[in-house]
């Protein structure tokens, strides 16, 4: 027992640390696309916004997969498994240089002890993907209109350009703020993910839980962040002042939606699919759709939870056992 929980708290360790960079990868990616801030600062900042809204939000999603998706008991065992799937495929996904939800890795993993179980509630599931499936499909939607209106500059909008000009340090201000509005958001969903197998396998405190794995993620957003945020502000399309607002405060509003509503969301694909809607504006639809990162991320997204449904279930059959 005493070993099962050592071995579950270093792989959660590891696995906060991972999580940290896809997080940090779409919150922080505006304001570092744009340099506004440098890396250091910028996962500073991600870390103790991580934090408030793992804390003054989180337990309502930690709820929903402690108790909702199965509603049967966490074994140590069990938690263990959960954990190192969901470490395993977060890893992979860094390994690849493409953020993936850490909420969804997580909902697979649980899917995946459910299914071992033979009590997943189904309904659970269904309303976790549709809300994510239209959360996903607004934050394209609203991206791409009102970054329409603004590009490419014209004498309609002209005005607003003079004036963004004019305060152009103000707004750099406010590109800050809206980035750590985006931080606030990972901590409301994403650090709930990491500390559900613990709580569920030991009924420790959720919100002492929540508290200890907030500044993992800015270490590993410091340690490993710098490829994967550079995938997300870079590789796409580079980001600019204007864009980086219209992004930040777009996704991280259905976050924190859903994050109220107790439902794990895959913040990542939110945050991409906008800054997928800057490149359709900028550079065309079908431009975007050939693009090979474009292609690279849409089957990492795919495949690496589905992966890590049957990782979590055959680790489950091969450690503790086919059920009678």
């Amino acid at each position: 027992m005493i070993l099962t929980a050592v071995v579950i708290t270093l792989v959660s360790i590891f696995l906060a640390m991972n999580m940290g960079v896809s997080g940090f990868s779409v919150s922080f990616a505006p304001s570092y696309g744009s340099k506004v801030l440098t890396r250091s600062r910028a996962a500073l900042l991600y870390g103790f916004c991580v934090l408030l809204g793992g804390v003054l939000v989180g337990p309502r999603v930690l709820e929903t997969f402690v108790k909702k998706i199965s509603t049967q008991a966490l074994s140590p065992a069990s938690g263990l498994i959960i954990i190192s799937s969901a470490a395993a495929a977060m890893f992979l996904s860094n390994l690849l240089k493409i953020p993936q939800s850490t909420s969804f890795v997580m909902v697979s993993a649980f899917l995946g002890a459910g299914l071992y179980r033979g009590n997943v509630n189904w309904g659970t599931i269904v309303k976790i993907v549709v809300v994510a499936l239209v959360f996903s499909a607004l934050s394209f939607t609203c991206t791409f209109l009102i970054k329409r209106k603004l590009y490419p500059p014209h004498q309609n909008n002209l005005k607003f350009y003079e004036q963004f000009f004019i305060h152009r340090e103000k707004f750099k201000k406010f590109i800050i703020f809206h980035d750590m509005y985006s931080a606030f958001g990972v901590g409301t969903n994403n650090v709930a993910n990491v500390v559900a197998p613990l709580v569920g396998a030991f009924a420790i405190n959720p919100v002492l839980g929540l508290a200890l794995a907030a500044p993992l993620f800015a270490l590993g957003a410091w340690l490993f962040g710098r490829k994967v945020i550079n995938t997300v502000s870079q590789d796409i399309i580079p980001i600019g002042d204007i864009s980086a607002t219209i992004v930040s405060f777009i996704t991280a509003t259905f976050v924190i939606i859903a994050s109220a509503m107790g439902l794990p969301t895959p913040y990542v694909q939110f945050t991409t699919f906008s800054i997928f809607a800057i490149s359709c504006v900028k550079d065309g639809v079908q431009c975007t759709l050939d693009k090979s990162i474009f292609k690279k991320i849409i089957w990492v997204w795919l495949l690496v939870p589905v992966f890590t449904v049957f990782l979590s279930l055959g680790l489950h059959l091969a450690i503790l056992g086919v059920r009678r």
